[in-house]
């Protein structure tokens, strides 16, 4: 059973790590793209709130809806779409062209996030959901520490069309693996299912998905215009400028081989620290001395960022054991929505007033949290 769970396992994984540099992917190439558009920074921006938008939207309006066309099949047309899209982008000729393209890529990508998870619970042997899931949400750890200092060397060397073109045939390459080794989808089994909102009136469920906002807002709204500020302020290229993923992904991920200290502390502490820390972190961000001294900066933020999301989920998933699918399907909407106004905002905010306003916003998120964690969890 293991060696035969083993391929589908690899596939989803690298679906997720897709999925992952997609959403990413544009932050340390936003400046080549703005000025090759005659566009400012806020403006390319754009196109990475427009792929959380797409995300949101398909997460919350059509999550409920797979089993009846099936899981498999859903993650296969929904791949498609975010290949195409890449595609599409590729040739955009403005702003508004990539911001088109990279929202239906994340409305691709909004069906195919919970088609993964329901995919992964299927093949999951009894007792071991949580093993596998894990594996599976490895791929994000990929994306953040492999996929998208690859993509911004690639784009440096080559550029950022060709980039986009690479990353939409590893695409249809995942999709032709995928067709090959991924189980057919079970038949749909007619069940009561939880209303998109219902979550949102449980008890404690309001401030689970306020903290997650907040969060989301301060981390995507932030990391968006990071390369941005790396290649501004140190003079450096898209390829370094790929070095804070790689930085901030390399901190999430050691982070998990420490995580037993949320058992040993606790829910409450353990939020309420690492809200307190990430806003204590973000305020002086954009006045490290060297660039050395940033990605350090960014390396702690990661590490920190693990924990706090390790509790957000943990929390919702505490909401409604028996109707998951309801509550992650609204914490996927809510995460790329808050990513879509974090992007937004945030951008509004460096043409105006430079990274210093965007770090100061998102230590305010933070901090925010912070109150809130203390007071109602």
């Amino acid at each position: 059973m293991r060696g035969s769970m083993t391929a589908p396992l690899y596939i989803l994984m690298m679906c997720i790590a897709l999925i992952g540099a997609n959403a990413l992917l544009l932050s340390p190439i936003l400046t080549d793209i703005a000025s090759e558009f005659g566009a400012t920074v806020s403006e390319a921006g754009r196109a990475i709130a427009g792929y959380s938008a797409g995300t949101a939207i398909t997460a919350l309006w059509l999550g409920r809806s797979l089993d009846g066309f099936g899981l498999a099949r859903s993650l296969t047309f929904s791949l498609v779409l975010v290949g195409l899209a890449q595609f599409g982008a590729a040739l955009s000729t403005g702003w508004l062209g990539l911001t088109a393209a990279q929202t239906l890529a994340g409305a691709g990508a909004g069906v195919a996030l919970p088609a993964i998870y329901g995919i992964t619970a299927e093949i999951s042997p009894k007792g071991q959901e949580s093993r596998y899931m894990s594996r599976v949400l490895f791929g994000w750890s990929i994306a953040m520490v492999a996929a998208v200092p690859i993509g911004a060397f690639l784009s440096g060397v080559f550029g950022w069309r060709q980039m986009l073109i690479l990353v939409g045939i590893a695409t249809i390459i995942t999709i032709l693996f995928a067709v090959k080794i991924l189980p057919p989808s079970k038949p749909a089994v007619a069940r009561v299912r939880m209303g998109r909102f219902i979550p949102l009136t449980l008890p404690g469920g309001t401030t689970q998905y306020a903290l997650c906002m907040l969060f989301m807002m301060s981390f995507y709204g932030g990391y968006a215009y990071l390369g941005a500020h790396t290649r501004t302020t140190f003079g450096i290229g898209a390829t370094a400028a790929g070095l804070s993923a790689l930085s901030y992904g390399v901190g999430f991920g050691l982070a998990a081989l420490v995580s037993g200290v949320i058992d040993k502390y606790g829910r409450k502490i353990v939020l309420t620290t690492g809200f307190g820390l990430g806003a204590v972190l973000l305020a002086p961000l954009p006045i490290a001395p060297s660039f050395a001294a940033f990605l350090l900066m960014v390396f702690i933020w990661g590490f920190i960022n693990h924990f706090i999301l390790n509790m957000i989920v943990v929390g919702l998933n505490a909401l409604a054991p028996n109707n998951r699918g309801a509550v992650m399907g609204l914490y996927s909407a809510t995460t790329y929505s808050a990513a879509a106004v974090g992007v937004l905002l945030m951008g509004q905010m460096y043409e105006g007033s430079g990274f210093m306003a965007v770090a100061l916003t998102a230590a305010a998120f933070n901090f925010t949290a912070m109150l809130l964690a203390f007071r109602r969890t």
